[in-house]
């Protein structure tokens, strides 16, 4: 069965889409984190960091950064159903990027990792649905965070949120965004939160 790998050809659908809004309009948070506040009503995102990746009139879409499904071989990922067809290599955290297309894989990567045909987000952070770099992070280390789903807002309903208060903003650091110290990462975006776009 290929099922993560048909999940990740049907990301390329919303990628191309990511692509047509590369460019972030005035007051996007595109780049940015979004930090769950702690009275978050909605208990699928409390204690949350969200790597937004869209922010427009027709909505948003990001990834959550601090939850951690499993961790396995990008053999196994790509393939489930068959044996490994090269050497075990690392193993990868498989993350829960939100509830939205949750068969639909993605990755977060650097510069670490080859760009061609990824979708640049920020200054060194670019999105991809290739499985060759889900491959290459298997065989090696750097800078890149393979999510599951991703979480998604109709036009206006993130300001509406963050009218409520139930969200903060924080700089998007890359640092911060690929640190493997996943339980540190709410406090440490909480921290920054507050600044003005």
């Amino acid at each position: 069965m290929r099922a993560r790998a048909a999940a990740l050809a049907v990301a390329l659908v919303l990628l191309a889409a990511v692509h047509g809004a590369a460019a972030a309009a005035p007051g996007s948070l595109k780049g940015w984190f979004l930090v769950a506040a702690p009275s978050m009503p909605d208990p699928r995102f409390a204690g949350t960091v969200i790597y937004m990746i869209r922010h427009g009139p027709d909505g948003a879409m990001g990834f959550v950064i601090n939850r951690v499904l499993a961790e396995d071989r990008a053999g196994n990922i790509l393939d489930p159903g068959s044996p490994p067809a090269e050497p075990p290599g690392r193993r990868i955290a498989v993350h829960y990027g939100g509830p939205v297309g949750t068969q639909e894989g993605y990755i977060l990567h650097s510069s670490d990792f080859p760009t061609a045909g990824s979708t640049r987000v920020a200054r060194d952070v670019f999105l991809s649905a290739d499985p060759g770099i889900l491959r290459e992070m298997g065989r090696r280390a750097g800078r890149a965070l393979f999510v599951l789903g991703y979480s998604g807002w109709a036009p206006g309903q993130l300001e509406s949120e963050l009218a409520r208060d139930d969200w903060a903003i924080a700089p998007g650091d890359t640092g911060l965004l690929f640190d493997p110290d996943i339980a540190g990462k709410w406090r440490r975006a909480w921290a920054n939160r507050g600044v003005e776009l």
